[in-house]
């Protein structure tokens, strides 16, 4: 007996530590390669995937209470295998100036993963041509381990694309119904439109194969492609750069977006043919050795038309509330006399104006006018009363057009800086803990809502935006108006720090406005133009790679290091940025003449 034992360690254990554990995940492993090779359809391969999922789960358990020395050289090697692609990360940022022009090119990997997914979409259409009962029979001669991996991500996949193609066009119908209905309680109607959504969309996916979807998937992506293909210039664009010694090249943020909706279209054209490619023209059949997968496969196939119809729509607003387009100014039209209102109509549209004539309300933001004969016409007066009185005769001459242009840029301007104050009483409520400020932007359509500068650190009370959507609060003519201004003066961003007031703020926009109205929009704006604006201290800085803000005196807002950006900052006065300057002559020794004496 004292023979036996002494083979055996001293410690009392057979195996090294964790030893025993290891034989027993291996013999697992085993067991599932061999139960594998009986398995029918892919219920089974169900099955055997939870009991994948099971020892991966107690492997992490394991590893966590008594790190696994294999676990940690398999995370090395991954490691490693990880840093070999390290050519793939790129520096990235975004360039709002344009000048001086960059090279424009599109990062190479964009073009190796677009072949790389058409050669996934060859080979799914090989591996159903080869089997068109189902691809799993791959699992007999090769690792079935390996196989329960992979459909375990095309499952999650699956899932993740069905989720969200349910709750994303549930939310835009949730956001119609909260214009609809205000702040009541649309809880019901929500749990309504999940559930009708869903079954619709299964009763669907029951009955009609996907392979129209499929093709929608195709006709989006090379879509996409076809918007990528013209040269136009952007007002902004992406910045990217392989490694700090690399130049810096551009992508113009329409190319960018069509690359993106182009790739998406793409990997779900690829995930839905490798799921479902066996019964896209006809019902499963009585063989089909995968219809889990068909079924989850076909299920979200039918989900995206509806996410393609709210990217779509989205793409649509975007286009349509995009800034730097141009609306015309609406005039409205009054009068007592129909034949003068009409001549009064066809003059206005010959400016290329917008016109709604009485008895239709007038709207905010439309002049209104008051057509009248030429003996009661208020043309010329210096303060008049609007609506402005004018005759046929003076809107043929045209020089009331320009008093019209001006009304309406006034009007539209008012909006601007209301609705600006509306969102700067909402941010300001959001501060950080250590400071900060917020960001202004509403002259670009891809910026939503204002900005919380300190929105990543750990202040919950800061979110990335605050207050509402600029859409919401400007209209599109006041958005458009502050695209004039901004880019006009070479203004990109805003920085606003925490507890300068809206009334500052708009003293400084006041001197970009009157800067716009001196020079006609052709002289850019410095910071000696806001010299005198008491309380706060106005700065202009220049982001660009190797010029980043510093200061000792006022906070650094963060940004990237590669984004070309003009930005204006407003600070609160600090008092240290006056000028020095010699002391005064100390007069008390110098002899004063003396008078003389009577």
């Amino acid at each position: 007996m004292k023979l036996l034992t002494s083979v055996f360690p001293r410690n009392g254990r057979v195996l090294p530590a964790g030893g025993w554990f290891t034989l027993v995940v291996c013999a697992s492993v085993v067991g599932l390669e061999v139960a594998g090779r009986h398995a029918t359809s892919d219920i089974h391969d169900a099955v055997a995937a939870s009991a994948l999922v099971a020892i991966v789960c107690a492997v992490a358990v394991r590893h966590r209470r008594e790190p696994l020395p294999w676990l940690n050289r398999l995370a090395g090697f991954g490691r490693r295998i990880g840093g070999s692609f390290a050519w793939l990360r790129y520096d990235h940022g975004i360039d709002l100036r344009g000048t001086p022009p960059l090279p424009r090119r599109t990062p190479p990997v964009v073009f190796l993963l677009a072949l790389a997914l058409v050669a996934w979409g060859a080979a799914a259409v090989g591996a159903w041509v080869a089997f068109p009962t189902g691809w799993r029979a791959v699992a007999f001669y090769s690792s079935y381990t390996l196989y329960l991996a992979f459909l375990l991500a095309l499952w999650s996949v699956l899932l993740v694309v069905t989720i969200v193609g349910i709750f994303v066009p549930v939310a835009m119908f949730d956001r119609w119904l909260k214009r609809w209905l205000g702040d009541t309680d649309r809880r019901a109607a929500e749990l309504a439109a999940i559930v009708s959504y869903a079954m619709i969309v299964s009763a669907v996916a029951w009955v009609v194969p996907p392979a129209a979807v499929l093709g929608l998937c195709l006709a989006v992506s090379l879509g996409a492609w076809a918007a990528y293909l013209p040269r136009g210039t952007d007002g902004a664009a992406l910045l990217w750069r392989a490694a700090a010694d690399k130049p810096v090249c551009a992508v113009p943020l329409r190319r960018a977006l069509a690359v993106i909706v182009g790739l998406t279209a793409l990997v779900a054209f690829d995930v839905l043919l490798t799921a479902c490619g066996g019964r896209l023209f006809a019902p499963p059949r009585a063989d089909d050795a995968m219809p889990w997968t068909a079924l989850l496969g076909t299920v979200a196939a039918w989900m995206m038309p509806g996410l393609f119809a709210v990217v779509l729509v989205k793409l649509y607003s975007a286009h349509h509330g995009d800034p730097a387009r141009r609306t015309p100014p609406t005039l409205h039209v009054t009068g007592a006399d129909p034949h003068e209102v009409h001549q009064a109509v066809l003059l206005a549209r010959r400016w290329g104006w917008a016109v709604r004539r009485a008895p239709a309300p007038r709207e905010p933001g439309q002049v209104p006018v008051e057509v009248v004969p030429a003996a009661r016409s208020e043309a010329t007066e210096f303060d008049p009363r609007w609506p402005l009185k004018v005759s046929v005769p003076d809107l043929e001459a045209g020089a009331v057009k320009e008093r019209l242009d001006r009304r309406d840029e006034i009007k539209v301007r008012r909006q601007l800086f209301r609705g600006l104050q509306k969102l700067f009483k909402r941010a300001s409520v959001f501060k950080g803990p250590a400071g900060g400020g917020f960001w202004l932007a509403p002259h670009w359509w891809f910026v939503e809502g204002v900005g919380r500068e300190d929105a990543d650190s750990a202040n919950e009370d800061a979110p990335p935006l605050v207050g509402p959507a600029y859409s919401r609060v400007l209209p599109a003519r006041a958005r458009q108006h502050a695209h004039a201004v901004l880019r006009a003066t070479q203004i990109d961003m805003i920085f606003v720090e925490d507890g300068v007031t809206f009334r500052n703020l708009e003293r400084a926009l006041r001197v970009l406005t009157e800067l716009y109205d001196v020079h006609g929009g052709k002289r850019r704006a410095e910071e000696l133009h806001f010299r005198g604006i008491p309380k706060v201290k106005v700065m202009i800085h220049e982001y660009e790679p190797g010029n980043p803000f510093r200061s000792d005196l006022y906070p650094e807002p963060k940004f990237d290091d590669l984004s070309r950006v003009r930005v204006l900052h407003i600070f609160r006065d600090r008092g240290g940025h006056e000028e020095l300057i010699d002391p005064p002559f100390d007069f008390s020794s110098t002899p004063a003449p003396v008078g003389a004496l009577g």
